[in-house]
């Protein structure tokens, strides 16, 4: 209803000032003509704009002959000819101001089309198995007004096991990209070539320090699989949830590290046995941050992550978790979530029914 609202709200105020203008003999109101093309300017282009400024003028001269504007009642011809100068230039600086909202709107356009592009083309597909573990990876995209953010994920595999990244770099746009760019590319070289998972983190380190600002960093979970065992690196990144007989719980490391970029120490490293049938959540923040606009309320991941992993396939059971979170959130998602999900295969699992969290 709004769109076709909008368009015809300049015609509607340019109908209601002529109405008052006709309805009284006491007031002069017709330079509120101006008011027409001016909200034009905020959504239409430069065409349309112009038409409501020449609607414009023509209603205040037709008015000015109708009331006499320009006799000795209305002023004189000197009196109403300064009127619609003045309505004359508020149309062409409504043009101009259309004009300029059409080539920001436009240039914003081009701008984040370039990153979408450039974010799908650094974010390769995952295996849907590989190492003897299934996976898979969902990307829930933002509101429109937010900006491509520098959301990561990675699998590779590697002599010494499995490895996987998760990651968020700091601020959005191109700069974000371009670092996750990079980031990724050190992941896959270095992971092939480096058997401790602690030289690894020291490279993305020195990668993130190399590419980036000082007030630069990205947050990341670097894991390893390696048969039944599970060594985790956590830096300033929310906590992976592991999924244990229907139970979530949050996977958390013995010392969390700093960013990556800002890493002194890269020597805390985590191990966890993992069991058949477990299954890994790996996130960025934009599901941890995200809220209920009524409420303001957080979204509840855990419980989430426990009815959305009681589907049989992975990739419905991270269908279903996105899903959630836009009914939580009412569709108003503020950053990117990229999620990454990790099955150690087991016995045959039998979907149970869900629940949906109501709580908002």
């Amino acid at each position: 209803m709004l769109r076709w609202f909008a368009p015809i709200t300049p015609m509607l105020i340019l109908a209601l000032v002529v109405g008052l203008q006709l309805s009284n003999q006491k007031w002069n109101v017709i330079g509120l003509a101006i008011l027409s093309p001016m909200l034009a300017a905020t959504f239409a282009g430069p065409r349309l704009t112009a038409g409501y400024g020449v609607a414009a003028v023509l209603a205040g001269i037709l008015l000015g002959l109708h009331d006499d504007l320009f006799g000795r009642s209305g002023g004189g011809p000197t009196a109403q000819v300064v009127r619609l100068v003045g309505v004359t230039a508020g149309g062409v600086m409504a043009v101009l101001v259309s004009r300029y909202n059409i080539r920001r709107e436009t240039k914003l356009q081009n701008v984040t089309r370039v990153a979408e592009v450039a974010q799908q083309t650094i974010l390769s597909p995952v295996p849907s198995s590989s190492g003897g573990l299934r996976f898979a990876v969902r990307y829930e995209s933002a509101t429109v007004e937010a900006m491509i953010g520098g959301d990561l994920y990675e699998v590779v595999d590697s002599p010494w096991g499995t490895r996987l990244l998760i990651g968020d770099v700091r601020g959005k746009g191109l700069d974000a990209v371009r670092i996750a760019s990079r980031v990724l590319s050190c992941f896959r070289l270095m992971s092939r070539r480096t058997g401790d998972l602690r030289d690894l983190l020291a490279n993305l380190d020195a990668e993130v320090a190399d590419a980036s600002c000082l007030d630069d960093f990205v947050t990341a979970v670097v894991g390893q699989v390696d048969g039944s065992r599970l060594t985790l690196a956590n830096a300033g990144h929310p906590d992976p949830v592991l999924v244990r007989a229907g139970q979530a719980d949050l996977l958390t490391v013995s010392s969390r590290l700093p960013p990556l970029g800002l890493i002194t120490d890269g020597s805390n490293v985590t191990d966890t046995v993992l069991r058949a049938g477990d299954r890994l959540l790996f996130y960025t923040d934009g599901i941890t941050e995200a809220r209920a606009p009524t409420t303001d309320a957080f979204f509840p991941l855990l419980p989430a992550a426990e009815a959305a992993f009681a589907h049989t396939s992975l990739d419905e059971a991270l269908t279903d978790l996105a899903d959630r979170v836009r009914d939580w959130t009412r569709s108003t998602l503020n950053d990117d979530v990229a999620l990454l999900a990790v099955e150690v295969p087991g016995p045959t699992r039998h979907a149970g029914p869900t629940r949906r969290s109501d709580d908002h």
